[in-house]
């Protein structure tokens, strides 16, 4: 271990100049191997004469030069470490760099080196030379080994190889890619380093002062901060909260976070509240947007903690988002507006192409029929996104209706089978249905919804299934609830995609935008319908072997007041 660590010191050449050093190192260790590799050579050609009672020589001529040529290589080694470390750095590469030139133009016959397997040795020294000097070295040893390649060709009374010369600066133009990319990415790491240690020390010395200007900090704030103790009371407040909340300081300090709510806040959004500083929110939203008075709020909380971990209490940080919020409302009231907008003229395509396609103007071509097909195709797939985004809309601008009647459930599932069952077979899946008996005859809802619910995770499972049976199921959960369920045996839903797969534009990933088309819209507005209706929607799964959607419903509906249409 000791000879170890006293190798490594040898390597390492002290300099102030980072990159210097580092190339210096890699010479050393170029040199190291080279040592090494000229030692191995010249034992194994030893214990070769040796063992061959000197026959592998055609002369004595050849054996001398072998040993001069090991040897002058471990000298040559010796002088330029010493170089390297004592003298200057880029004048060992140097060295270097034309000792392997010479080496590769001696380490074959002529015939080799100048047309034959001696010209990959030629690399060795093109490609070092980005490293161990600088990137654009690879192109002056390029230009030095077509050199040394053309005079030996000259030599033997050939015609240089331009071949090769166009693949030494080939490899030159790699190399100095690279050993720029390297360079770059160094030199990006050192000033981000230094931007860290600054960033480190300038840190340190704000939260030194900060400790003794927490209230000139809370006074100059402009979102409200108020901190809760551990029996929920109001133990701080800054001035900001005060103009949010419209009260004086001197009547939130000692209050409970109901006490404030309690003249200005709905019963719905209290709750919302209520419950985020208790924590039971918390691992779900890190905050939430309520109605205070006549203003939007966004409010977000954290612990209090000692060093020791102990909790002393809450911080809740209020923004106004009025702004925001009315933006919001903005943009959902263009999407309505455009969406209607395009629906007419859609419509009014649809309609033509659809007499096109009946030969109400006359019969069509085979060829035409099948443009005509696309469009309609297209067509309904633009219709259908308009009227996702026109829903989408509706639900955040809270003007969605639901139109309750009664209806029969058997008709529902008859109705979506009727829809899908031509794409499923065009797939070659099954389509099954089954409605359980304990069902009632007549439940109440809104059929179109509930259509529409029904049809959405029924294409879903036909769109990422592809082979095997769609099923669809209406039955009872259990006295106060049914349920209607699609299971399918397609890809299936990974784990990690099930918290954002009913999140609006998105899918399980990317690709399937691609492959399987869809804007993302369909199951985020399924969920939002469902909620509406008083219900929710559970989700199994295994990758590869297919999933299972419920909805569960209340038999007795309890919709929102303002939801159900008149």
């Amino acid at each position: 271990m000791a000879a170890l660590s006293k190798i490594i010191q040898l390597l390492d050449v002290p300099s102030l100049d980072p990159d210097d050093a580092r190339r210096r190192k890699l010479v050393n260790i170029l040199l190291l191997g080279l040592a090494i590799v000229g030692v191995l050579a010249l034992v194994a050609t030893v214990v070769a004469d040796i063992a061959s009672a000197g026959t592998v020589w055609e002369s004595n001529q050849d054996r001398l030069t072998a040993y001069i040529g090991i040897s002058a290589t471990l000298v040559g080694v010796g002088i330029i470490f010493a170089i390297n470390r004592y003298i200057a750095g880029w004048l060992a590469s140097t060295l270097l760099l034309l000792l392997l030139t010479a080496a590769a133009a001696f380490s074959d016959a002529p015939e080799e080196v100048a047309g034959g397997r001696g010209l990959l040795v030629f690399a060795i020294p093109i490609m070092m030379g980005s490293v161990v000097l600088r990137p654009y070295a690879s192109f002056i040893m390029a230009g030095l080994s077509s050199l040394a390649l053309s005079a030996i060709a000259l030599g033997l009374g050939w015609v240089p190889n331009p071949f090769a010369t166009l693949v030494f600066f080939m490899i030159a133009v790699v190399s100095w890619l690279a050993a720029q990319t390297m360079e770059r990415a160094l030199k990006d790491l050192r000033t981000l380093n230094v931007e860290l240690d600054q960033r480190v020390r300038d840190r340190t010395r704000e939260l030194a002062e900060s400790l003794s200007k927490t209230e000139a900090i809370l006074a100059s704030t402009a979102d409200g901060i108020i901190v809760f103790d551990t029996n929920g009371k109001a133990a701080v407040a800054n001035p900001a909260l005060a103009g949010l909340l419209a009260r004086p300081i001197g009547e939130i300090v000692d209050r409970d976070i109901e006490e404030l709510m309690s003249d200005t806040v709905g019963a719905e959004d209290r709750e919302v509240v209520a419950a985020l500083l208790a924590g039971i929110q918390e691992a779900r939203f890190p905050s939430v947007k309520v109605k205070w008075g006549k203003r939007t709020l966004s409010v977000s909380v954290a612990p209090v903690r000692l060093e020791s971990d102990e909790e002393i209490g809450t911080v809740a940080v209020f923004r106004d988002f009025t702004r925001e919020a009315e933006i919001d409302r903005m943009k959902s009231t263009f999407v309505s507006i455009a969406s209607h907008e395009l629906r007419t003229p859609l419509n009014a395509i649809l309609g033509y192409v659809e007499m096109l396609k009946e030969g109400v103007y006359g019969d069509l071509l085979e060829q035409q029929k099948g443009a005509v097909g696309r469009l309609v195709v297209n067509t309904n797939h633009m219709l259908s996104l308009v009227n996702n985004l026109l829903d989408r809309a509706r639900i955040e601008a809270g003007t969605l209706r639901l139109n309750i009647s009664s209806f029969s459930a058997a008709n529902l599932i008859d109705g979506v089978a009727g829809v899908m069952e031509v794409a499923a077979q065009n797939k070659g899946l099954e389509l099954t249905s089954y409605v359980g008996e304990d069902v009632p005859q007549t439940l109440e809802g809104d059929w179109q919804r509930l259509h529409q619910i029904l049809i959405n995770f029924v294409n879903n499972a036909v769109k990422f299934t592809e082979k095997g049976a769609v099923d669809v199921r209406i039955c009872m959960r259990d006295v106060d609830h049914w349920a209607m369920s699609v299971a399918d045996t397609g890809i299936g839903v990974p784990e990690d995609a099930r918290g954002y797969i009913f999140e609006p534009f998105r899918q399980v990933d990317e690709s399937a935008t691609r492959e399987y088309g869809g804007a993302g819209l369909g199951l985020s507005i399924v969920k939002q319908l469902v909620e509406l209706m008083g219900g929710w929607i559970e989700l199994e799964s295994e990758v590869g072997k297919g999933s299972t959607f419920t909805v569960v419903l209340p038999l007795e509906l309890n919709v929102p007041e303002g939801a159900i249409e008149d």
